[in-house]
């Protein structure tokens, strides 16, 4: 074992390990960030989730014990046990791709590939359920991240992380999937521009770095849409009317990626995080009132 220590692949390996530090750290948003006070972030619970969930990308309520969850790199739903930490059970939907959106209506489960396309599995409940593909014809270029269930408007939200094929329009889209004629519209039901006074402070990262979609759901009693941001973890909540209110960004010692968020009937919320140098989770959280001061992105200044 010693002689391994002073052999060529001992020193390949550090050496590897170092490369693939230095890449990182220079391929990463370099930004001096002010988050949302702490005092109005509440962590009430915390789930650490396996390895095979570590590039969690979305999860969905079931009940008080189980949420499902898919991985970005697995044609597979997978059905975590908060009680027992566990995975209780795994359905597979189709080959392995990069999903990145989960709901659930009633029994039934949708699940949104990065390309806007959409799978439905008749019923989580049973062995080897029945799965429909439905292709909406939209852009790869979006990289479709949100997907969420819109009861009141009967219809799939689906929400864009980037520009799509013409990045002249600077604003990005949540486009609507009608659940009656399992077609999308051709219009979005919603343009998330950067001019927003919510959005002031954040000019330092750029219109395209300022908000990247992660998720979007609904909250159940309010009926509020909140929207989240994986990349520079942030929360934004809008009114029914897509009317901006708040904008939380969260501390990444927290919230290291944030890209899936769900809510149980009475309005408990749950954040999953991807793992980096600690396993992926899923969050317990409470907001306690609305951000105090407007947040702010700085570009760090590159030291001489």
């Amino acid at each position: 074992m010693k002689d391994y220590f002073k052999s060529p692949p001992f020193f390949i390996t550090i050496g590897i390990l170092l490369l693939v530090g230095i890449i990182y750290y220079f391929s990463k948003d370099k930004y001096y960030i002010e988050y949302t006070d702490s005092s109005q972030i509440k962590i009430v619970n915390k789930w650490p989730l396996p390895r095979v969930l570590e590039e969690v990308s979305a999860i969905a309520y079931l009940d008080n014990e189980r949420v499902a969850c898919v991985q970005d790199e697995v044609g597979d739903i997978f059905i975590y046990n908060l009680v027992s930490e566990r995975i209780e059970n795994r359905i597979n939907i189709a080959k392995d791709d990069d999903f990145e959106g989960l709901t659930m209506v009633k029994n039934k489960a949708y699940v949104l590939r990065s390309d806007g396309n959409i799978f439905r599995v008749e019923d989580i409940t049973v062995k080897n359920p029945k799965v429909v593909k439905f292709e909406t014809g939209l852009s790869y270029k979006y990289d479709f991240e949100g997907l969420c269930y819109d009861q009141k408007n009967n219809r799939l939200l689906v929400a864009a992380k980037s520009y799509g094929p013409n990045n002249d329009d600077r604003f990005k889209p949540v486009f609507a999937f009608n659940l009656r004629t399992n077609k999308i519209e051709k219009e979005p039901a919603f343009k998330l521009n950067y001019d927003n006074p919510v959005f002031e402070g954040l000019d330092a990262a750029g219109d395209e770095k300022v908000f990247r979609t992660s998720e979007i759901n609904i909250h159940p009693k309010t009926g509020q849409i909140y929207m989240l941001d994986g990349v520079i973890g942030k929360l934004l909540i809008l009114d029914e009317k897509w009317n901006a209110q708040d904008l939380y960004i969260f501390n990444p010692d927290d919230f290291p990626q944030p890209e899936g968020i769900t809510f149980s009937p009475e309005g408990k919320m749950l954040i999953s995080n991807e793992g980096e140098w600690d396993p992926a989770n899923i969050l317990e959280v409470e907001l306690k009132g609305p951000p105090k001061e407007k947040p702010t992105i700085e570009r760090e200044q590159a030291t001489p």
